[in-house]
């Protein structure tokens, strides 16, 4: 803090130049940010940097300076992007230190580049992407001068400590053991303070890979000693931040050596800090490590309850890594608290995030998890299918402990029967290959058997119908599946179709009619569209599922029935009721169980399948040879298919109407016409009714609203991704795109720095640092 005075006391003197100061603000910023004072170190920029998001300002000062300003900046971007869960910041420090560096490499300074290189890998480490952090820091050795001593000393550390989350233990020793003689050379508390951390965390997991049964006392020992090392030392340069995380990485050892007493004591005490420096990611990190613990004192519902508090907030940073984690200890309590639904619904998210960001390890263990405590939910081709990503994700796995899960689970894979070789056509009709609609069928499944009314909702042409004779079909149910669309009905004739009618009931009642209600007894009464229901008849509907009554026409008493109701809508439900359109007790009593079917460019991996489908059946029924090479197929993923299915199917009978025989659909053909916004033309000939100007506005349109959905309805942020004035964005959004003003949110007011005079007048007060 003495270097952090005396660099204030040099900025205020008022004959420094703007490049002189610049480099002060940047000394001070480095001095704080080393003592882990993230805040105070982005307070200490001033009126060079006004945070995260932002560029720093690079006017009137030399090439170097710029260089060190976008240093600093990306830098902190990235720690605070961490420790206050700040989405995309990530992506935002990795812009400013690639700029950095490639300026510093300019100025031919090769250990100034490699710092920026450092911080860049660093930004891939959070996000849990090792093979980009691994090259990013070997680039930054290569490039280091052999003087710079302290400096290889924290890349080898960083190394070892990217091996050690990537599961390579031996390589992390091996960088520890180059990073030792460094280290222990140096005066800087927290470098030494890092690698005495990084060596117990290292030992603490090899301690697990090797299985706790090995109960290895050497390891256990000099693990120990090692974090008291390094909680000396940072408590030596004054950074809470690094006691906190040693305090929970000390917890998370105890809790695998089942001293769950001591593990509980230090984690509140990490917890404890944390919040003292309000860094809900950190937090979060705290209590996924507790959550693994309470798993492992069976105390499942306290587990779950941490565990989704984790997820939450980890759900909106950039830090996928920490997110695999914690959706898997998530599932793995719903799994164990008999919730199989939301249990394979988190680790599946687990299995996907951790295979996106390239985190093997992660992605692995989720899959695992997945068939151990879900098995009985899965079908044996499901359980192959996960078995096959588990193995592939964890080929150069080091953990003996994980090896042996994945052998346990390939025994018992010996053991389920195969699939049969002819499934039934009821099996066959909802298509999919993506693993979020076998995850779909899965809850429906669960669903059928539990009984009750279910809602569908989805978007046209998601599948629902098909949903709901499945959902019939595996309910067991001996009565027929009647649908009813209440969109074709009018008011009146919907209840008679519904209810039935009397003879003479009504003019042209001329025989008696029982209605779909008593038509589906015993079996299930499929409702699509029910939001077009006016209120007059929800009023009815509710009465027939609280008490299973029916009155026909003409009837003077009602009728019992045992029928089984599945709605479906392509409507929001809630928000109708909102706007008083649908009743709110017929709502609530319908979404007992809730199934959402996504459009089909939330699943793309379902396209190429369901395409297949369609032209075989498309071939079959018009007897016609168009040939679809595998490319054009593959191509279909990027169709825009706002109609879902059913604007695949259409677009696909289309062709074979109209393409001549023996005609060849080429990858070409199909993205000329997933370029098309305006018309759906046939894959034959994609150029028919093509206009420029209204494609190029549909395009336009299509583009600005990805923005702004990806900004999260920020103008602003959109315009930077869009590469435009924020003006030029509202000019277009308030001319020939009005329809996408709803998408926006009004603009907040920035946050002035707090190391800058406020521009209003106010009150003067002390800022400490």
């Amino acid at each position: 803090m003495d270097l952090a005075v005396s660099l204030l006391r040099q900025i205020d003197e008022p004959k420094l130049s703007r490049t002189e100061k610049a480099q002060l603000r940047c000394a001070l910023a480095k001095a704080l940010e080393d003592a882990g004072n993230y805040e105070a170190a982005s307070r200490g920029l001033g009126e060079f940097w006004q945070g995260v998001g932002l560029r720093p300002s690079l006017a009137d000062v030399d090439e170097r300076t710029q260089a060190e300003l976008l240093l600093r900046a990306g830098s902190l971007t990235g720690w605070l992007g961490s420790t206050q869960q700040i989405a995309h910041a990530q992506e935002d420090a990795k812009d400013l230190l690639g700029e950095s560096a490639t300026r510093f490499e300019a100025l031919n300074e090769a250990d100034k580049a490699a710092e920026a290189r450092i911080e860049f890998a660093w930004c891939y480490w959070r996000e849990g992407a090792y093979a980009e952090a691994r090259l990013l820091l070997h680039t930054a050795l290569d490039g280091l001068d052999s003087r710079a001593s302290e400096l290889r000393a924290l890349t080898l550390v960083r190394c070892a400590e990217v091996e050690r989350a990537a599961g390579r233990f031996h390589e992390a020793l091996v960088r520890l053991f180059e990073a030792e003689p460094l280290a222990k050379a140096s005066s800087d508390h927290t470098l030494r303070g890092k690698f005495h951390s990084t060596q117990a965390n290292t030992l603490a997991s090899m301690l697990d890979m090797l299985g706790v049964a090995a109960r290895r006392q050497d390891y256990i020992d000099r693990a120990l000693i090692e974090f008291s090392a390094a909680s000396f030392h940072f408590e030596q340069a004054g950074h809470i931040r690094y006691c906190a995380r040693v305090e929970n990485n000390f917890g998370f050892l105890l809790y695998q050596l089942g001293r769950f007493a001591e593990a509980h004591e230090h984690l509140a005490r990490a917890r404890r800090f944390f919040v003292r420096l309000k860094e809900p990611g950190s937090i979060a990190q705290v209590d996924e490590t507790r959550a693994r613990a309470l798993l492992a004192e069976a105390r499942i519902a306290e587990a779950e309850k941490v565990a989704r508090s984790a997820v939450r907030t980890l759900e909106e940073s950039d830090e996928l890594a920490l997110l695999t984690e914690a959706l898997t200890t998530h599932g793995t309590a719903l799994a164990r608290l008999d919730q199989p639904a939301e249990a394979r619904a988190e680790l599946e998210r687990a299995l996907a995030t951790g295979e996106r960001v390239g985190d093997l390890e992660g992605a692995g263990r989720a899959a695992l998890s997945l068939l151990e405590e879900l098995s009985s939910c899965l079908s044996p081709a499901e359980q192959r299918a996960i078995y096959t990503r588990a193995d592939e994700a964890l080929t150069h796995t080091q953990h003996a402990a994980t090896i042996a899960r994945l052998r346990a689970s390939a025994q018992r894979l010996l053991t389920v029967p195969a699939a049969p070789a002819n499934p039934t056509a009821a099996q066959s009709q909802f298509v999919h290959a993506a693993q979020s609609s076998a995850q779909l069928l899965c809850e429906a499944r669960s669903v059928a058997q539990a009984g009750g009314v279910v809602l569908l909702s989805g978007e046209t042409g998601t599948g629902k119908e098909v949903l709901a004779r499945l959902i019939h079909e595996w309910s067991k149910r001996t009565g027929p599946f009647v649908a009813i669309n209440c969109a074709a009905l009018c008011a009146t004739l919907f209840e008679s179709q519904l209810f039935g009618h009397r003879q003479g009931s009504f003019t042209g009642a001329t025989t008696d009619y029982i209605g779909a209600a008593r038509a589906a007894e015993g079996g299930t009464l499929f409702l699509d569209e029910i939001g077009e229901l006016s209120l007059g008849n929800q009023a009815k509907l509710l009465r027939l599922i609280e008490q299973g009554d029916v009155y026909a026409l003409g009837s003077a008493l009602p009728e019992r029935v045992n029928v089984r109701i599945v709605a479906a809508t392509n409507h929001d439900l809630r928000q109708q009721v909102e706007r008083k359109l649908f009743r709110a007790d017929l709502f609530y009593r319908l979404a007992g169980f809730h199934l959402e079917l996504p459009p089909l460019r939330e699943r793309p991996d379902d396209i190429p399948a369901l395409a297949q489908h369609f032209i075989n059946a498309a071939a079959q029924r018009y007897e016609k040879h168009i040939h679809f090479t595998p490319d054009s197929i593959t191509a279909m993923r990027q169709l825009p298919l706002t109609g879902n299915a059913r604007e695949l199917r259409a677009l696909i009978e289309r062709t074979f109407i109209t393409a001549p025989e023996e005609t060849v659909v080429t990858p070409a053909l199909v993205e000329t016409v997933a370029l098309r916004r305006t018309s759906n033309a046939g894959l034959s000939e994609p150029w028919i009714g093509c206009s420029l100007e209204d494609e190029m506005r549909a395009h336009e349109a299509r583009l600005i609203g990805r923005a702004l959905d990806s900004a999260q309805g920020s103008v602003t942020r959109a315009a930077r991704l869009l590469n435009v004035t924020h003006q030029g964005l509202a000019y277009i959004l308030n001319g020939r795109q009005r329809d996408l003003l709803a998408g926006r949110k009004p603009p907040r007011p920035r946050r002035h720095s707090l190391m800058r005079p406020p521009q209003r007048p106010r009150a003067p007060r002390r800022t400490d640092l």
